[in-house]
């Protein structure tokens, strides 16, 4: 093995150490107080090398969960996709996908969910940034792509899909983080529950 590829080598394997204690640490504390510090410790190295592969928390979280969100991609492109089902189920099974991604993974939910743009610019490298927005356009485009269809069929009303999409999303979201703000004042949880009444949107895209 030539210099050029053990340096490769151990860079590579510097960045798997750093990933692997970062998944320990994350699981283990949440996103929310899991810091850097602790990162490093775990993989025994120093917060300064952890910085030179990682532009901060949010850009070394995003690594972990870029492939259950690319998951979750496929499966709704796949639902938009899908020729033997007509448009309106497929509104319920994009619902269902995301709130299947939201209990199994909530960090990365709330990472996609609370996107800002300003923000996240100062978190994520301009490489990842671009992933991250084109993953938020795929999520509202394969729903835009199911309503589209709908009003292609004449199964729904003549609208605007795009803005049909962007405000189903906007509600499923809403529904989700108010039914988490009831939880913690030790209320009932009815986010499940919430998944049924996605079709009174649904029939509120219908025509009569």
């Amino acid at each position: 093995m030539g210099i050029a590829e053990r340096r490769q080598s151990e860079k590579n394997a510097r960045i798997k150490r750093i990933l692997d204690s970062a998944a320990v640490i994350f699981r283990k504390k949440g996103f929310r107080d899991a810091t850097i510090e602790n990162i490093a410790a775990h993989a025994q190295i120093s917060k300064g090398i952890i910085y030179h592969y990682f532009k901060s928390k949010a850009d070394l979280y995003f690594c972990l969960v870029q492939p259950p969100l690319d998951d979750l991609i496929k499966r709704l492109k796949n639902i938009a996709k899908d020729k033997l089902d007509r448009p309106d189920n497929k509104i319920n099974r994009h619902a269902q996908a995301v709130y299947e991604f939201y209990i199994k993974n909530k960090d990365a939910y709330d990472l996609l969910t609370k996107y800002n743009e300003e923000e996240y610019s100062k978190l994520l490298p301009e490489e990842r940034l671009l992933v991250f927005k084109r993953m938020m356009r795929d999520g509202t485009g394969q729903v835009e792509a199911s309503i589209k269809e709908g009003v292609a069929q004449g199964i729904f009303k003549d609208i605007n899909s795009y803005a049909a999409a962007v405000i189903f999303w906007s509600v499923f979201i809403g529904m989700m983080q108010f039914h988490e703000n009831r939880m913690t004042q030790g209320k009932k949880d009815y986010r499940e529950e919430s998944l049924k009444y996605i079709q009174i949107i649904i029939d509120g895209l219908k025509r009569k």
